[in-house]
């Protein structure tokens, strides 16, 4: 009995001292796999995806901007002399028939020493270049020779983000509509959205206007002939000349007793008051010349 209580005691000794001491060292890095180089490459990993995403995206917004076409309106004018105008036109029409152009204007003018036509032309915008230097082969000199080159893509842009802009309110206005309950609601809405419906045909009409100009480009030409002087009509003559002094002043004449039968009533008053006023006048002396005697 004594043995079994000191086997007992014994035991009971180990397991509190066993309790009281520390666990034995156990490495972690060994009881749990290491994680931190799979975590770093995964990091690296994904921050090198973000760059080259980044960087895509950095590339592709600069390819956005560089894709922006512009918007180019091209007018120019051209003068020159010519020895036949009429020849210089069929020139030029022909042409313009090549290059898909058409004449939107023609003017003929006669001076007394020169003939002078002036075409305005619309002209594709991608043939341009190739026409000008067509129409420059048949042409000597130019007396003006003036090309120019309006960038309104800024503008463009603006008026067609404007547009959507408005389309887009009044959309949003139409579908307020649709849910309005009083009439008052609908009177306002219905006054919004024909306001912006006038603002967007406005920009849509300018918008259709710079289309037009940037497709067709416009050029005015002018060209003009001296006319030829004939020398023997150019020589005096006395005789010819000396009739033509007659019947000129002959037509002279005629034109002042035209002018005169014109003022008819004027002459017929300034004659009554001329005859009135010696009248007085000379009723005006007797008077005196009796009062004196």
């Amino acid at each position: 009995m004594k043995n079994l209580i000191i086997i007992t005691a014994a035991f009971s000794a180990s397991i509190i001292c066993s309790c009281g001491s520390n666990p034995p060292s156990v490495s972690y890095e060994r009881a749990v796999p290491s994680i931190s180089a799979p975590y770093d490459g995964a990091v690296s990993s994904r921050s090198s995806y973000s760059d080259d995403t980044q960087f895509q995206n950095s590339e592709q917004n600069q390819d956005n901007v560089e894709v922006v076409e512009r918007k180019i309106i091209k007018n120019g004018t051209l003068k020159f002399e010519t020895t036949d105008v009429n020849e210089t036109k069929t020139i030029v029409s022909q042409i313009v028939k090549e290059f898909g152009g058409y004449i939107s204007d023609e003017n003929e003018s006669d001076y007394s020493g020169r003939v002078e036509h002036k075409i305005t032309i619309r002209v594709p915008t991608d043939g341009f270049d190739l026409f000008l230097e067509s129409i420059s082969k048949s042409v000597d000199k130019f007396d003006t020779k003036n090309i120019e080159r309006l960038d309104i893509t800024e503008e463009y842009i603006d008026i067609e983000s404007r547009v959507k802009t408005k389309k887009e309110l009044q959309n949003r206005y139409k579908e307020l509509l649709k849910r309005a309950f009083t009439v008052d609601e609908m009177i306002t809405l219905e006054r919004e959205i024909g306001k912006l419906q006038t603002e967007i045909e406005s920009f849509e009409g300018k918008l259709n206007y710079f289309n037009d100009r940037i497709v067709f480009s416009t050029l005015a030409i002018i060209y003009y002939q001296y006319k030829k002087t004939d020398s023997s009509s150019s020589s005096f003559g006395f005789f010819s000349e000396f009739v033509d002094g007659i019947v000129s002043g002959w037509h002279d004449f005629l034109w002042f007793v035209i002018g005169v039968s014109n003022l008819w009533v004027f002459i017929l008053l300034i004659a009554l008051a001329v005859y009135l006023f010696r009248k007085w006048r000379k009723r005006k002396k007797m008077k005196e010349v009796a009062s004196s005697s």
